[in-house]
Order: C-alpha cells, then sequence, then structure tokens
C-alpha cells in the first residue's frame, strides 16, 4: 500500500496497523534527518512530537492532488512528514534563540576503522566533510540535507515551498562546491 493509502486508513479508520507500517518506513530516515539539525539532547524530543503531529492531524489528511499547472503533487505522506519536521526543527530553534546547530550535527558517525591509522584519516576526511558541509550556503545545506534523509526533487519541493528546478539547482550547485572542497583539502 502506498504511504498515502496508509495514513488515509490510520486516519479514517483507526488502522494501528497502518500507522505501524508508516512509522517503520520512515522512522530511521526522519530521525536522521532531526538529527543533522539538532543536538543530541533535542532529537528524541522533536522526534517525538512530529509523530504526535501526524497522529492528531490524521484524520484530517486527504489523497495528493495534481496541481495541473504545475504538474507536481501535492500532500504526499514523505512531503508531509517532513513538513511537520521542519516546523517543530524551526521550533526549537526560535525557543533556544538560535540559527544554526554545530557542524558536528551535519554527519552521523563514520564506521568504525580496523587499525588506528584508519581511524586517524576517517578522523580526518569527517572534518573536512564537516568544514565542507558548514561552508555551503545555508539553501544548500538545507536540500543537501533532505537529499541525504532520502526525498526525492519533487517532495523537496514540496517541504521547502520552491520550485522543482530551483531545487535541483540548489543540489547541483551544493554537490559541485562539496566536490570542490573536497578536492581542495585531498587534491
Amino acid at each position: 500500500m502506498s504511504d498515502e493509502q496508509l495514513m488515509l486508513d490510520y486516519g479514517q479508520r483507526g488502522n494501528l496497523a497502518a500507522f505501524d507500517q508508516l512509522y517503520q518506513r520512515y522512522r530511521k530516515a526522519l530521525f536522521v534527518f532531526i538529527h543533522q539539525k539538532l543536538p543530541e539532547a533535542a532529537c528524541n524530543e522533536v522526534f517525538q512530537e512530529v509523530w504526535e503531529v501526524i497522529i492528531t492531524q490524521a484524520e484530517a489528511y486527504q489523497l495528493p492532488i495534481q496541481d495541473n499547472a504545475s504538474e507536481v503533487p501535492t500532500r504526499h505522506f514523505r512531503g508531509f512528514l517532513y513538513t511537520i519536521a521542519r516546523r517543530r526543527i524551526a521550533d526549537y530553534w526560535r525557543a533556544k534563540d538560535r540559527k544554526t546547530d554545530d557542524a558536528e550535527q551535519n554527519v552521523d558517525e563514520f564506521v568504525s576503522a580496523s587499525s588506528p591509522e584508519a581511524e586517524h584519516q576517517q578522523s580526518l576526511d569527517k572534518q573536512v566533510l564537516l568544514r565542507c558541509v558548514s561552508l555551503l550556503p545555508q539553501k544548500q545545506q538545507e536540500v543537501f540535507s533532505l537529499k541525504q534523509s532520502g526525498l526525492a526533487v519533487a517532495e523537496m519541493s514540496q517541504v521547502l515551498g520552491t520550485s522543482f528546478d530551483a531545487i535541483k539547482s540548489r543540489l547541483r550547485v551544493a554537490y559541485q562546491q562539496l566536490r570542490e572542497c573536497w578536492e581542495k583539502h585531498h587534491g
């Protein structure tokens, strides 16, 4: 079943198994997305808040519609979910009166290395990658983060309220700048 149909089954019929399927599909990617944007201590709380909103808004959820002007589907579950997450993250930072988080939270742990030399190299690589990501303009950081969370360009367009072409352009620029930064440090 599609995500949208599962959400309808949960919202209109109270089908807990449908909700569980949605939760299992998105829990890891959503947590990673939130973890990239917030300090460790806040991740679990915001993660739970997002799912609480999904639960409370389930009855009002409707199937996606096709916008004939842009031919971009709207109200897909994934976009709905990540829009809620983005709003909760913004609420957190507003409450903390901060605009950005530490670059350390932009990249998950690297796989543990088997030798001290490899561990040292991974540590250096992680520092370079974190630095490169932190140097991206905010709009490129945002689309890069959403892409790493598994969203498609059309979904990012919906979540960010930006045109499909603008999202593609931001992604292209982000990857180009990351590649140039990486090569500069590992040339």
